[in-house]
Formats: structure tokens, C-alpha cells, sequence
């Protein structure tokens, strides 16, 4: 059998990335969710937790040498972009005079955080 070199691998550290964030981002709404009482959203959060972990060893078995090494850079991309998008949503909660650190900043940091990631992945690509 002949493989197509023009065809795409599975494994993609970029699809990884985005999945750990994802990832993060459901883990960092959790105790909002446990503070709030919300044991069906709380349940389903763990389900989603669960699953992407599954998927994301999966995606990790698929990856090749290559797209492991590439890893690494992209974690530490997403780590930077969480730190900048909670930075962000501080700033936000300053400026409105909100509570500026509770669990509902630690969610929408997360995940302006991750839009952040996936965005400049996006930006990055079309280079």
C-alpha cells in the first residue's frame, strides 16, 4: 500500500492545544457552578472534562515526533494567552467596579483566554 503524501495526519498539536484549553477553561468554570448550586451543569461539565481528556490521549497516541515537539511552544502560547485574557478581564472588572477576583473571573478570563489562543493560531496560519 502507498501512502498519499498529500493527505492530512490525524494527530494535529494545534488540535491538542486548543482541546487542553478547552480543557482548562471547563475546569476553571466548575466551582462557579459548585459556589452557584448547579449540580446538572456541574455533572455535565465533569462529562465534557472527561471525554475531551479521552480525546485529547487519543490525539497524543496519533501525534508523530514532529507534531510532538511543536507541542511544547503551543502549551506555553496557550498558557501566555490565559494569563493575558484573565489579566484582561481584571482589568475590565477594575474599570467597571466589579468584584475583580472571584470565580466568575477565573471562567471569563479562561476563556477569553482560549479565544485568544485559538485566534492568534488562526493569525499565525494564515502567515
Amino acid at each position: 500500500m502507498s501512502k498519499d503524501k498529500s493527505a492530512r495526519p490525524i494527530g494535529s498539536p494545534v488540535r491538542l492545544s486548543i482541546m487542553l484549553g478547552l480543557m482548562m477553561v471547563m475546569a476553571l468554570t466548575l466551582p462557579r457552578y459548585i459556589k452557584e448550586g448547579h449540580a446538572n451543569q456541574e455533572t455535565l461539565g465533569w462529562v465534557v472534562i472527561a471525554v475531551l481528556a479521552l480525546v485529547s490521549l487519543l490525539q497524543w497516541k496519533l501525534l508523530d515526533g514532529e507534531g510532538r515537539s511543536h507541542l511544547k511552544p503551543l502549551l506555553l502560547t496557550l498558557v501566555g494567552c490565559m494569563v493575558v485574557g484573565l489579566a484582561g478581564v481584571m482589568l475590565y472588572k477594575v474599570i467597571a467596579g466589579g468584584a475583580v477576583l472571584s470565580v466568575m473571573t477565573l471562567s471569563q478570563g479562561a476563556t477569553a483566554g482560549l479565544l485568544l489562543h485559538a485566534v492568534a493560531l488562526l493569525l499565525r496560519k494564515r502567515r
